[in-house]
């Protein structure tokens, strides 16, 4: 799935518009989708027998066949693309219902998302060979795998917390790793900037942005959805798991991909003023990544992350009312904004933790 991630980085760096934009989202979508079944599966089934983790491993065969056509997917081989997720999502479901029927557990919510999920699978398909409108049928495949999720999550489930909240934690870091890997791997290869101070300078930009995105969803973020999902019940815990992490998880995946798109163009040309599309990339990746995290805060315990929010704003007005700005101080601009708000939600929420400790005293 990492490896696909990165495929959908080059894709869009590729194939910089508005149509190329909705492709990758698309792409991501699917692939995502896929990611939480598994993610989902993993957490419920008892991988200790032999069996089932061959019948993983051949889910890992798919995916890594799938993962390899991605930057071809809307370019005539979509069935590169298609075939194999839907492979890896049904052998995914098969195993979990097998599993649950083991163990006498409810199927219900199986029940619900299995044929659902497998039709926007065979839509994959069917949009591969579509002479036309492929990211149409594409996207109705999304939409439907995404209401297949929706309504599997509303019956009861066993889910593990800790578990849960760890695979969505470590494949935010390792999808932020994979960026930093993107960007480097091109100046690496650019006959235009060999080592040089100049290019380290880059390089660390870059790493600080990552790090800024990597404290905002460690920092708090991530606590506030772990304790209130220890919280649930079984019968809430799996709309909970898909409103919190599956959804908006999503953008934030979208949110980190966009973002090292847009630090791929800005050191290529450094010195340069941000392109336009390259200012509408960079734009949705920092709205994608903390407006989802803003809305799974709330979601998840009416917790509001003001700062936030006014810090995206903030760094809105650089990156379109400072054209006169070259890249690298449009990003270093952002970094500074963003940890700024990060200090002042700090004091905000250590002065109401205080003044509740006190509270109790009393």
């Amino acid at each position: 799935f990492v490896f696909a991630i990165t495929q959908v980085v080059y894709t869009l760096v590729h194939d910089l518009s508005w149509g190329g934009t909705a492709r990758a989202a698309i792409l991501l979508g699917v692939l995502w989708w896929g990611w939480a079944g598994w993610t989902w599966t993993t957490n419920l089934v008892d991988m200790t027998p032999r069996w089932r983790r061959l019948v993983m491993l051949a889910a890992m065969a798919a995916t890594l066949v799938m993962a390899h056509a991605v930057p071809d997917a809307f370019e005539g081989e979509g069935l590169w693309v298609a075939v194999p997720y839907l492979i890896m999502t049904q052998l995914g479901s098969l195993l979990l219902l097998q599993s649950t029927m083991s163990e006498g557990g409810s199927t219900k919510g199986l029940i619900k998302f299995s044929p659902i999920s497998a039709l926007g699978g065979a839509l994959l398909i069917i949009g591969s060979l579509a002479d036309a409108n492929q990211e149409w049928i594409w996207l109705a495949a999304l939409l439907l795998t995404m209401l297949a999720s929706d309504l599997g999550g509303r019956e009861p489930w066993s889910v593990v917390p800790s578990h849960y909240a760890e695979r969505h934690g470590l494949i935010l870091i390792i999808a932020l790793g994979e960026a930093i890997i993107a960007v480097g791997v091109t100046l690496a290869r650019s006959e235009e900037t060999p080592p040089s101070w100049r290019v380290a300078s880059f390089l660390l930009i870059g790493i600080a942005y990552a790090m800024t995105l990597y404290w905002g969803y460690f920092d708090r973020a991530i606590a506030i959805w772990e304790e209130r999902m220890k919280n649930e019940t079984r019968e809430t815990i799996g709309r909970y798991a898909v409103q919190v992490y599956v959804w908006t998880h999503f953008p934030m995946i979208v949110g980190i991909v966009f973002s090292a798109v847009a630090l791929e163009e800005i050191f290529l040309h450094p010195d340069d003023e941000l392109l336009t599309f390259v200012n509408h990339v960079f734009a949705i990746a920092l709205v994608s990544f903390f407006g989802a995290m803003a809305a799974g805060a709330w979601r998840a315990n009416k917790m509001d992350l003001t700062e936030r929010l006014v810090a995206v704003a903030a760094s809105l007005a650089v990156i379109y009312g400072l054209p006169d700005l070259n890249g690298r101080a449009v990003v270093a601009a952002v970094i500074v904004i963003l940890i700024a708000a990060f200090t002042v939600e700090y004091f905000r929420f250590r002065g109401r933790a205080l003044r509740e400790i006190a509270g109790a005293d009393h």
